[in-house]
């Protein structure tokens, strides 16, 4: 061993050996899922009492950083999920931030590989530059009123007319009744989120997130000291029964779910679930976060659309729902929304406002003038018509080149959004392999561990990409899975 305790230093021993292995994990040098010594053989080497040894495992299981299986041994944590309650308040939680992300590595060499040449991108979450409407927002740019002025202290909500305006939108659209000052203004999901976590809630507190979720990883709950319970998904969506257990077992204080063709597996929520979920939630007094970037992106348009949890929720004031442009017109628009109850909307809106988080005013009038425009709804309308044809081509590719390999995993073909997801048959390959391999075959794909799924998860996007993306870019996902079965 080459690092070796400082027996001058004023630090205590057990907290020497935690900040060791803290900077290790944290600076990538153990992986997760790499080992640690067993106590026993730590103490040895370092010439300790066991129990120091102990001390310092005791610090790094209560950060988050690596946990203990009988007959496993200590292991780098490889999910942030939250398995056990804890029994006493962890005062670490509160006094420093937990910048630990397993799912770093992964997202990191995704990143990297993107400017690859010829590599077909199956990750992104976006709609492709062809389907954005570039052109109708140009035009609709020169039809802003630039007469009144853009003033910041106007309204920390947002522009009353784009709240007007989504008041209508949200009604005729999506069935959700809301006044313009139940309506709050944001800079997108994330930031709709932020706002969210750190107001509404406590560090310590406990949250219930579907697993898996894009949620997981987007590291807006862990920094703000939240705790995440995993609540689980079977091929229809999360089972609301589990709730109960979960709220009594870790003092869950919000649910946060994607009901409506769910990033990452693609599913949409049944509708007696849907109700069983709002039931349960109404019992036991708890909030629901409903996050809805999707909802307007309906492919089976002769199917009759399942309503948002807020529309369903008979006015109850325990569902917060978020929207955003991001999916159905361009993410660089950078504007979403909150409906809730109007105090919590006045908390929401004094934190933004304390935050220095505003949004932009131009950009709140461009939307303002987008969703009124009749022309919006003709593109939404190409938009979804292409998703379909995207959506049919790549469902037929996984068939005929990784169906040996790998299934869909939900049986229903998704009804909107952007995308499927897949479980490989074999599941002993890790998420590094299953990256690394894709890209020697020239093909981007996004693994389990980044929402926090169990090995063999993938997801795939078809908006982001063309037809002739698609076809290839399944015929180098199966070279590559068939090669990695092959050596497993």
């Amino acid at each position: 061993m080459v690092w070796k305790l400082d027996t001058l230093s004023e630090v205590p021993i057990f907290r020497q050996i935690y900040m060791h292995y803290e900077q290790q994990i944290l600076h990538g040098s153990l992986l997760p899922g790499a080992q640690l010594p067993t106590e026993r053989d730590l103490a040895i080497n370092l010439g300790v009492n066991r129990s120091t040894v102990s001390a310092a495992y005791d610090e790094l299981r209560a950060m988050g950083l690596v946990n203990s299986i009988q007959g496993s041994g200590t292991r780098v944590c490889e999910f942030m999920w939250e398995e056990t309650p804890a029994s006493t308040p962890n005062w670490e939680r509160y006094s420093a931030r937990r910048t630990f992300d397993p799912t770093s590595a992964i997202v990191k060499r995704t990143i990297a590989a993107f400017p690859q040449p010829g590599i077909i991108n199956l990750t992104k979450g976006e709609l492709s530059p062809d389907l954005m409407p570039l052109e109708l927002l140009k035009q609709l740019t020169s039809e802003i009123d630039f007469s009144l002025p853009f003033s910041y202290y106007a309204n920390f909500k947002g522009d009353f007319g784009l709240r007007e305006t989504l008041s209508h939108f949200l009604k005729t659209n999506l069935s959700i009744t809301a006044e313009p000052n139940h309506i709050l203004i944001t800079a997108g999901v994330k930031h709709a989120l932020h706002l969210i976590a750190n107001t509404l809630l406590q560090p310590g507190d406990a949250i219930a997130v579907e697993g898996p979720s894009y949620l997981y990883g987007m590291q807006v709950f862990s920094p703000a000291g939240l705790r995440m319970v995993k609540l689980p998904v079977d091929k229809y969506g999360l089972i609301p029964e589990k709730l109960p257990e979960l709220y009594h077992k870790h003092r869950v204080r919000m649910v946060f779910v994607n009901p409506t063709y769910q990033n990452p597996t693609g599913t949409t929520l049944p509708l007696a679930r849907r109700k069983k979920l709002l039931d349960i939630c109404e019992q036991l007094r708890l909030p629901i976060v409903e996050d809805d970037p999707y909802g307007l992106l309906r492919l089976d348009p002769s199917a009759a659309p399942i309503p948002p949890l807020k529309a369903l929720s008979r006015g109850e004031r325990f569902v917060i729902y978020l929207g955003t442009l991001s999916k159905v017109v361009t993410p660089g628009m950078r504007l979403g929304w909150i409906v809730a109850p109007s105090p919590v909307i006045s908390q929401l809106a004094d934190a933004k406002n304390r935050m220095g988080y505003s949004t932009s005013h131009a950009g709140e009038r461009l939307a303002q003038q987008y969703l009124s425009a009749p022309a919006s709804f003709d593109r939404l309308n190409y938009i979804c018509d292409t998703l379909r044809v995207r959506r049919n081509l790549l469902l037929q590719a996984l068939k005929d080149d990784v169906g040996d390999v790998a299934e869909l995993f939900a049986p229903q073909t998704p009804a909107g959004g952007y995308y499927i997801s897949l479980q490989l048959k074999q599941s002993s390959v890790t998420d590094k392999e299953l990256l690394e391999a894709g890209i020697q075959e020239g093909v981007l794909i996004s693994p389990g561990s980044i929402y926090g799924a169990e090995k063999g998860f993938i997801r795939l996007t078809y908006a982001s990409v063309s037809e002739d993306q698609i076809v290839e870019g399944i015929q180098r996902l199966g070279l590559a899975l068939r090669r990695l079965s092959s050596l497993n």
